[in-house]
């Protein structure tokens, strides 16, 4: 009874041991593939539900694997207006394949889907985003590696 009770606890202890290492393992920062990590000039359109021009700056600042995150500053000018606005906040999203990207930038509390495909050191593609109150937005575009 002794010999399958400590056969039994040793196999719970590798058990354990087993899953916590699994655990610890995916949790870690893996090497990323993308090359993505810097900043990078930001221009766009909105085409809905009023025109506005953007433009700004977008930091990629960590990657892991296919992932990444940073943030993004733009200033937004109403195409009938001329009346500017300060948009701001965090970007979070992954790669798939060697070319497409799909982030989310959190403006004003409203996530912007960004799809872009990605060709040297530009990025072009379509967003869309939805607010609280039902209100779609959508537009293009294109951001650039900034050269030191």
């Amino acid at each position: 009874m002794k010999s399958s009770l400590r056969a039994g606890l040793a196999l719970l202890l590798i058990a354990t041991n087993g899953l916590l290492s699994a655990c610890l393992r995916s949790t870690e920062p893996r090497a990323s593939s993308l090359a993505l990590n810097g900043s990078w000039n930001y221009t766009g359109v909105q085409s809905g539900p009023v025109r506005e021009t953007l433009s700004g700056t977008l930091v990629i600042s960590r990657e892991s694997g296919t992932s990444f995150q940073g943030r993004v500053d733009l200033v937004g000018v109403n195409g009938l207006s001329g009346q500017s606005r300060l948009l701001s906040g965090l970007v979070s999203g992954s790669a798939s394949g060697a070319d497409v990207v799909d982030f989310d930038a959190d403006l004003e509390a409203t996530p912007r889907r960004h799809v872009g495909i990605i060709v040297a050191d530009t990025i072009t593609g379509t967003w869309v985003g939805s607010s609280s109150d039902g209100t779609v937005s959508s537009g293009t575009f294109r951001i650039e590696r900034e050269t030191k």
